[in-house]
């Protein structure tokens, strides 16, 4: 059984096997200049929910975070709560703004939210001593990302059961002003990313016919690789996340990247989030093409 007690409908079985197995749907990439982001062309995304009145009641909004720029046309003309562009067109250099790592940050128009000091000391422990103890299980998953090692952390494990112990969702859903989240039934994955690699600007494809919460949360970092988003004003963001640290982003909304490290790794938990397990056919997509199942 699982390490968190949850309630909803249990894993779809998976599609049947395909012929060749491709890069995982997971993601929906950034096409070339002039060309319209579609979901790899197989479905559309559901509408985005719209921010609760009462939600980041205690961590600030873009506004008060971000600085004014009167140059960039899209922070001054962009209307509060209209989605950020299809896709971003940005050249690999394109600078972006830092957040402080200490503070954190909300932007709940593109469903994007950083939160320090994620886990208290017990839960962070665990979580550090089972992703030392995956390591030598983690392989390369041959996904859109490039160079990335990953493996599934085992639902009956205390770093399993420490993204669903009440802290860790009492944090996302003040964040989110999802009162109803819970971790959802797709596996949790640990991954590493070591020099060279990285993940080209893209959206988490919707998996939950409610789009989840995708937390992204760093439990070693000593790399200079950095992690960037597109805020609702549409300029670019970003930090190199450090341990106990978790970035949450809404699949279907923001469009993010992590840039390739030079040096050093960071190791990361990849878990999702949401109210109603009702699922899209891309789930079973997805989990029938995951790195860790091959």
């Amino acid at each position: 059984m699982s390490a968190c007690a949850r309630t909803g409908g249990s894993p779809g079985a998976a599609r049947a096997a395909r012929a060749s197995a491709g890069p995982s749907p997971r993601c929906i990439v950034a096409p070339s200049r002039g060309r319209r982001a579609v979901p790899g062309g197989r479905r559309a995304l559901p509408a985005r929910r719209r921010a609760s009145s009462a939600e980041d009641a205690s961590i600030p909004s873009l506004a008060e975070t971000s600085p004014s720029s009167p140059s960039s046309p899209s922070s001054s003309t962009r209307v509060p709560g209209v989605p950020v562009p299809s896709s971003p067109f940005f050249s690999p250099v394109t600078r972006s703004l830092d957040l402080d790592v200490d503070a954190p940050h909300a932007d709940p128009n593109a469903r994007v939210w950083y939160l320090p000091n994620f886990l208290d000391a017990d839960a962070f422990a665990a979580v550090s001593a089972g992703c030392t103890k995956l390591r030598k299980r983690m392989k390369s998953d041959h996904s859109f990302a490039t160079g990335r090692l990953s493996a599934v952390v085992p639902p009956t494990s205390e770093a399993y059961a420490a993204f669903c112990n009440a802290r860790a969702l009492r944090k996302l859903r003040d964040a989110s002003g999802a009162e109803g989240l819970v971790l959802g039934d797709y596996p949790v994955e640990a991954r590493l990313y070591r020099p060279g690699s990285s993940m080209a600007w893209h959206q988490d494809v919707v998996l939950y016919e409610r789009p989840q919460v995708e937390l992204i949360y760093t439990v070693v970092n000593d790399s200079d690789g950095r992690t960037e988003w597109v805020g609702s004003d549409g300029l670019v963001r970003g930090l190199a996340p450090p341990a106990n640290s978790a970035l949450v982003f809404e699949a279907g909304a923001a469009w993010h990247r992590v840039a390739a490290a030079s040096e050093g790794t960071r190791t990361i938990v990849k878990a999702l989030y949401v109210e109603d397990f009702a699922k899209t056919e891309a789930f079973a997509e997805v989990m029938e093409e995951a790195p860790w199942r091959r």
